[in-house]
This record gives C-alpha cells, structure tokens and sequence, in this order.
C-alpha cells in the first residue's frame, strides 16, 4: 500500500459493490418488514409522505421533521422498481444502499485528491467497515441520504477549481443536504467557514466575499421553492417541528413544567428561556456526546487509536485543504450537541474519523504502510463483531409477530374507507401494521385513563381500527385496558390471532356523551 501505488483504478467500484451487495443481502435475510427503531420512522413518516406524493398530493404538512428531498427521489425510485414487485419499504432500502455507495465513492475520491492512495484506501475501507455506516446503509431511513449531500457539497467545494461554479455547486447540494434534514444547513455554514478562514486557495477577500454570496445563492436556489411552500400552506418560511427536539433535551424530563404554554416557537425563545442553563447544558453535552461517539460510533478501541491519529496531526498539521475536512467533524459534531444523542446522528462524522485517522497514520516515518494495514485490520475486525451483533439485535426487532395480520389485512380491512374518502386510519403503537394493510396510521395515545376513553381517543382520531399486540401492551401502563375493548358500544373484532388483535371502532358517539 505504498503512497506510491497506483492501484486499478476500477477497485474502489468493485469494493462498493460487494459492499452493497453485502448490504443488501442482509437486509432481504433478515429484515423481512422493517425493525422497530430508526425504520419506525420510515413506515409513520417518510412512507406515508412518499405515497401522498405518488398520489399527486404534495403538502409541506406530510414532512413534519424533514424535507422532501427523500420523498422525491423514492417516487421515482419505486415506480422504476414496482415491475420487480419491489414496494416502498424495499425501494427505501435500496435508496439507502444507493446512497451509501455514492458516499463510499466520493470519500475514497477526496481523500484521493487531497492525500493520495495510501491514504485513499485506508479511509474507504474504514468508513465502510464501521458499524453505524454499515448497518444505515441498508436501513430505510434518509440518514445515507443526507450523508452523500453532505460529501458531496464538500466534493465540490474542494475537488473543483475555486470558480463560482463550483461555489454555486456546493452551495446547491448543501441545499439538498437541508431538504433532507433541517442541520444541512451546516454544510453552508462550513462551506462559508471554510472560504472566510481556511481560504485553501489564498484568495484576497473580495474574492472570498464572493465565493460565499455564491455558495449562499446556491443554497437558497435550491431551498426557496420548498420555503415558499412552507409559506403558503402554513404561513410560516420553516414549518419543521425539529425544534421539539431541542426542547426535548432542554426541557424534558423534570424539566418540562418549564416550557411555556403553547410550547417554545424559536430557538431563540428556548435559549431566552434560561441563558445560564442554556449554555451549562449545551457545553456538558459536547464531552458526553464525544464519549458516546467513541462508544457507540467508533467504538473504543478505534476511537482512541483516531484520537492518537488526531494528536499526531498537531506534530504535523495537515494543509488547508485536508483541514477543511476535518473542519466539517468540528462544525457537525457542535452543532449535534443541541440535541440529544444517537449514533446515527453522528454518520456524517464517521468518514471525516476515517481520514483523521489515515492522516496521523502519514505522520509514522518508515511504518506508515504497516500502520496503515494495522488499523484497517483492526477496524475490520472490531466492527465486523459489532455489526453481527447489531445484525442479530434488528433481526430480533421484526415486527414478525404482524405477518398474520398483514397477510390476512385484505380481508379484515376490506378497502375500509375514512369519512374523507381516503383509506381509514389504524390506530397503533407502531406503523407497520397500517403500512402493509394499506392503511393510514395514528399513533396511540400518550394516556388513557380507561377503555372508554382510549376509545374515544381513537374515534377523535379518525380510527376505523385499534391494533392490540406486545408493542401496545407494554407502552400503556395498564395493558389490561386493552383486552376486551369489544365490550363497549360500536366496537368489534376485525382480526384476531395468538399474537395481534384488531378492533373496528365505529364512528359513533362516545360513551361519555
């Protein structure tokens, strides 16, 4: 693996592949519905908005925590696979692993550029050896999609000679990194930070003045339509709900007789609220969220090998360029400590740890081919132990005990219709079921206090269905609410095995009227 190597040039292709292949064949052997995490979100939020805009009816409303950006291009992408008898779940895990092997090319591409192949390598293989981007690259979600945005703004920022186009470029694609989750905006943040400061190119500072008006243009150019949407349909330029997260970590738990009534409606007020704690929180979060990075994302040995890496690039910095890069971890992993923390947040941080450990790697006089190999073995091997075990832990979180239910749900929904006309809505704890019954789905109720009340919560909602199974049994505290619902006026059994049972809830008056 000398520096010197010249590798064939159709290697890192070949390895992509097997590494999608990989992906995808443990995904169809173990992931027959989708797991009961990260790809919940998929069936109650990015499935149903997909579906609505194959139907021709596109609302700012069906994308309540992200953009729309994941939603186009799975239209698209399911259409093209519905002769395969492909359906949205599978044509979202395809988009992911699509996604991810364009990551895979492009970080291997910059890392070639900017360090040559040595360094090239031992980051293409890293990043595809890690756990938390291998198991999301055949996960239905768009968290592959926002990381390929990201690389790719960055690509172009610094692979393309400094000219307004490539500005314009960067800045469009950051723009699409946002329509795919609210932090892309990061990326213009970066790209702006990196033009301003770094200045890789040393140019003077009209020069630089402009490049960021360029990357700024890109971005709006990309994001107004889906702002002037926003504005039309609600009144408001950004109508994301992600601030609720902030106010989760800000103000949950004990904390939440603090939030004000109607609930916080800028980060602005939630910073207003308490600057003091504001800031005492967000500043002990970034020790906590590193230690669980390098525990849960790099996983401790390879963490403290990069940490070592990142200590021997002080001894010998690495030029604008590569700093750039390494800027991006910085930039991102501030701006993750708003939130509260979860390994896949931190995907975007994982190929930037791949190159800061292949850079301190250069900096070993006389062992760096044998560091090199060292460290891609070592992350081979840990990683490869993590993901069989997180391979094993989502096979077990298939929802398997639904497979009656979905098979039989021609028959116990029987095209059921919603007052509106369209198709009614099953209330669950989880979306799955609605999802394969071809169904609407409504989320069970924080409390109930008796049947009758989660009843009348389930007609408020527009329920025709009410599904009862281990989810739901132990998100209510008194499961025994749930068994005999059929006894109360205007409500029977649709579906009933050993695992799930469904109730048709009509829409009659509620028992406490």
């Amino acid at each position: 693996m000398s520096a010197r190597t010249s590798l064939p040039a159709w290697w890192p292709a070949l390895f992509v592949l097997l590494v999608t292949a990989a992906g995808l064949a443990v995904s169809l052997a173990t992931a027959p519905l989708g797991d009961l995490g990260v790809e919940a979100d998929f069936f109650a939020e990015l499935a149903p908005a997909a579906q609505e805009l194959a139907a021709g009816r596109f609302a700012v409303a069906n994308h309540p925590f992200k953009g729309p950006l994941h939603a186009f291009l799975l239209v698209p992408l399911h259409a093209a696979l519905a002769p395969l008898d492909v359906g949205w779940y599978r044509s979202a895990v395809v988009l992911s692993l699509l996604a991810a092997a364009g990551t895979l090319l492009l970080v291997h591409r910059l890392a070639l550029r900017l360090a040559g192949p040595r360094v090239a390598v031992v980051v293409l293989l890293v990043t595809a050896s890690v756990k938390v981007f291998f198991i999301h690259a055949h996960k239905a979600s768009s968290d592959q999609l926002f990381l390929l945005c990201v690389m790719a703004s960055v690509a172009a920022l610094l692979l393309r000679p400094p000219r307004p186009a490539a500005w314009l470029l960067s800045g469009a694609l950051a723009g699409l990194a946002w329509l795919t989750r609210d932090n892309g905006i990061v990326v213009a943040v970066w790209a702006a930070a990196v033009l301003l400061l770094v200045d890789p190119w040393r140019r003077p500072w009209r020069r630089r003045a402009l490049a960021v008006a360029c990357v700024w243009a890109g971005f709006l150019l990309v994001a107004s339509p889906w702002l002037a949407a926003s504005r039309a349909q609600t009144g408001h330029w950004l109508a994301s709900r992600n601030l609720q997260n902030i106010v989760d970590e800000f103000y949950g738990g004990e904390r939440t007789g603090m939030v004000p009534p109607g609930g916080f409606r800028s980060l602005g007020q939630v910073v207003a609220r308490d600057p003091a704690y504001f800031v005492a929180h967000y500043l002990g979060n970034l020790p906590r969220h590193l230690g669980q990075d390098l525990d849960q994302v790099t996983g401790r040995t390879f963490g403290a090998v990069a940490l070592v890496a990142l200590a021997l690039l002080a001894w010998r910095r690495p030029d604008r360029r590569q700093f750039a890069v390494l800027l991006l971890g910085v930039v991102m992993f501030l701006a993750l400590g708003a939130v509260f923390h979860r390994p896949r947040f931190s995907l975007p941080l994982v190929p930037v740890w791949a190159l800061v450990t292949a850079l301190g790697v250069e900096r070993l006089p006389r062992l760096r081919t044998v560091a090199a190999v060292a460290v891609v073995a070592l992350v081979m091997a840990l990683h490869g132990g993590h993901i069989a075990r997180a391979v094993s832990f989502y096979d077990r979180q298939q929802p398997r005990h639904l497979s009656a239910a979905i098979a039989a749900a021609p028959q116990w929904s029987a095209g059921a219709r919603g007052r509106d006309g369209r198709p009614a809505v099953l209330m669950a704890r989880k979306a799955h079921l609605a999802h394969y019954a071809g169904l609407r789905f409504a989320a069970y109720p924080a409390m109930a206090r008796d049947q009758q009340d989660l009843v009348d919560r389930a007609r408020a909602g527009g329920a025709t269905f009410l599904a009862v199974g281990a989810i739901e049994r132990e998100y209510l505290p008194d499961a025994a609410m749930l068994d005999h619902l059929d006894n109360l006026p205007g409500v029977s059994v649709a579906w009933r095995d050993a695992q799930t049972l469904v109730y048709r809830v009509d829409a009659a008056a509620s028992g406490g009227d």
